[in-house]
């Protein structure tokens, strides 16, 4: 085993051991010194909520911006409880789950399913609840560090995820599974390779998006539903959402807006809990604000 791949099992081991009310104070620690300290982390949301949220005075700005640094460190310690053994994906009171029906629903009318997610609270809990429910199989981009991968593509498949590449053959897989009345699950509102995408608007600004959930759905006529992960104040767990099914089949740009547009309203309900260090615009003219 490499260094990494020690300090990986390490870590997770200890964040496991580690009582989640325990680790949910350190993470209040952790945010507050991403906040105090500069940081690459810091800059980049601030960029994105400066330029999202241009009507907020600097104390409504600051405290966003503290929220979303303390979620942004609590999934990096909740990596023992999403990637170790996920002792707690039964307990009902930690994850509660509205709206399940919704899914069954669309599975019972023997069609493919499609849920798409923002990254807003930890994906991981949707993956190891999903995994653990139904077939379900996710397109995976294979992170820089090998060890990281390895890590995670253990905890996705133990947890009963199937992965395929985020490239030309494994989306053909995702089609052809969708033709068989499987479960999808994609985080897609990552900004694509060039050419994979088109232009669209997030909160009324210029973005580059996927183009591949509405193309699905016009070719498989699967049903599609958003569904994102919120973290409960004061440790207390973590809530599931899954929504209404929508139509992205109105042509495809049509399709991109109408799923960036249920975006904005799911993160507008917990904006500080989405991922806004994510490089969301570097596709972009507005690019330049990364820089700064």
């Amino acid at each position: 085993m490499s260094l990494y791949g020690l300090f990986y099992r390490i870590f997770i081991i200890a964040t496991e051991l580690i009582p989640y009310r325990v680790l949910y104070q350190i993470g209040k620690l952790m945010g507050l010194i991403f906040y105090l300290t500069p940081n690459k982390h810091k800059r980049i949301s601030l960029e994105n909520l400066n330029l999202v949220f241009p009507d907020l005075n600097r104390k409504e700005l600051n405290k966003l911006l503290k929220e979303s640094l303390f979620h942004s460190s609590m999934n990096i310690l909740e990596s023992g409880m999403v990637w170790g053994s996920k002792k707690y994906i039964n307990d009902r009171k930690f994850i509660e789950v509205r709206n399940f029906d919704l899914i069954k629903n669309s599975i019972s009318q023997n069609k493919g399913v499609l849920l798409f997610t923002p990254h807003l609270g930890n994906i991981e809990i949707l993956i190891n609840y999903l995994g653990s429910n139904f077939e379900a199989i996710i397109p995976y981009t294979k992170p820089k560090s090998n060890t990281l991968d390895r890590v995670i593509t253990k905890s996705r498949n133990d947890a009963g995820v199937k992965m395929v590449p985020a490239v030309a053959s494994g989306i053909r897989k995702i089609l052809s599974a969708l033709k068989e009345k499987k479960l999808i699950a994609i985080a897609s509102d990552q900004v694509p390779k060039k050419g994979n995408g088109s232009f669209s608007k997030f909160f009324n600004k210029e973005i580059y998006s996927m183009t591949l959930l509405p193309k699905l759905q016009e070719k498989t006529d699967c049903k599609v539903h958003l569904m994102y992960c919120e973290r409960k104040k004061n440790a207390s767990g973590f809530v599931i959402h899954f929504k209404e099914s929508i139509d992205l089949r109105q042509g495809t740009q049509e399709g991109i807006d109408r799923m960036n547009i249920e975006f904005e309203k799911c993160i507008m309900e917990l904006p500080g809990q989405y991922a806004w260090e994510y490089k969301k615009f570097k596709r972009t003219s507005l690019k330049s604000i990364y820089k700064r």
